[in-house]
């Protein structure tokens, strides 16, 4: 996948997985997680779909 999508899409989650934490309340998690590892989370996530997208079956 093009670099450029690839980094705008961990940018994106981060923020939406901050934005989830945020509102769940850190009261409610066990554990508050860091800047770190939300990078991480979205990295994971985007690794996850780029996996999908290159193992994805032709269209017949």
């Amino acid at each position: 996948m093009d670099q450029k999508i690839v980094k705008k899409l961990e940018n994106e989650i981060e923020e939406a997985i901050a934005e989830v934490i945020m509102k769940i309340g850190l009261k409610r998690l066990p554990l508050s997680p860091s800047p770190q590892t939300m990078h991480l989370m979205s990295k994971a996530a985007v690794t996850v779909y780029e996996t999908a997208v290159e193992n994805r079956q032709p269209e017949e």
